[in-house]
């Protein structure tokens, strides 16, 4: 599966390692990190592409019902780091 890319419209191998690196720094344990990483792969599979605006969705879906704090860090960073409103 490949991610376009939301900032340059490019398209890259979908790294799991990726989404994990993201939930731990956002305070996810690596348990529930590793789950969401599993369930993006469940949810696209079949797909030979996604926006990754569709995985940011997803994840945060996902840690907003599982992990709440790790999805307010998440937003946080975003707003600040990258600009993005949720």
């Amino acid at each position: 599966m490949k991610v376009r890319k939301r900032s340059t419209g490019t398209e890259e191998e979908f790294l799991p390692v990726k989404i994990v690196a993201a939930a731990i720094k956002a305070g996810a344990s690596v348990e529930l990190a590793d789950e969401v990483a599993k369930a993006v792969q469940e949810q696209f599979k079949g797909r030979d592409v996604v926006d990754s605006s569709e995985i940011r969705e997803f994840v945060l879906n996902y840690l907003k019902e599982r992990e709440p704090f790790a999805y307010e860090n998440w937003l946080r960073f975003d707003s600040r780091v990258k600009g993005i409103s949720s």
